[in-house]
């Protein structure tokens, strides 16, 4: 009987290695998912201030750089729109007296901002215009995500609160619209499977 015992006793290791492959899939894909510490108003701040200098960098180089006229003007409309934001901020930032403070959040924004925008510079044409789009859907997606899950339960001030909520929100959700749309439109040009809908 001993000798039976003996090789279900090395499947467990085989096992483990599976169940750990798992377990590291999840945290790979979703890196924010750990618990984390709410964020102050001043990191707020600073993590909005790090989202709107991402969609300016990078709608600035699709100005330069894109194809497709509906994505050079889409391009022209993230980055005013959030030059805007900026501004409002800094005027409420001011009011308010608040300083804007790193958090682990905001420096993870200007990380991938630095190499969405490299990653950019290398693409030409068509190339640029389809990976630009996806870009902003998935910035979009994420921010609007982020403001659900930490910004505005986190929020302590009542007039960032509201700023988040009433102005910024809302035009986020509307650039995902758009960037859906826009995409939906660039897909019969490349030579993805499924677009029969034309």
């Amino acid at each position: 009987m001993a000798p039976l015992e003996t090789p279900p006793a090395s499947q467990p290791s085989t096992d483990a290695q599976a169940g750990a492959t798992q377990p590291g899939i999840t945290t790979s894909t979703t890196p924010s998912a750990p618990v984390e510490a709410p964020l102050t108003d001043e990191q707020i701040v600073a993590v909005l201030d790090a989202a709107n200098k991402k969609e300016i960098d990078e709608a600035q180089l699709a100005q330069t750089k894109a194809k497709h006229k509906d994505v050079k003007a889409y391009a022209r409309v993230i980055a005013q729109h959030h030059t805007e934001a900026k501004a409002k901020q800094a005027k409420l930032i001011k009011k308010l007296g608040l300083t804007a403070a790193d958090s682990d959040k905001s420096k993870q924004l200007a990380d991938e901002t630095q190499q969405a925008v490299d990653q950019l510079k290398a693409l030409q044409g068509a190339d640029f215009d389809q990976q630009f789009v996806a870009l902003m859907v998935k910035d979009h997606q994420t921010t609007l995500d982020l403001l659900d899950r930490r910004v505005l339960p986190d929020a302590k001030n009542a007039d960032l609160k509201a700023m988040v909520e009433k102005e910024l929100r809302p035009t986020v959700e509307k650039h995902l619209k758009d960037a859906e749309a826009l995409a939906q439109k660039l897909a019969p040009a490349a030579t993805t499977a499924g677009t029969g809908a034309e």
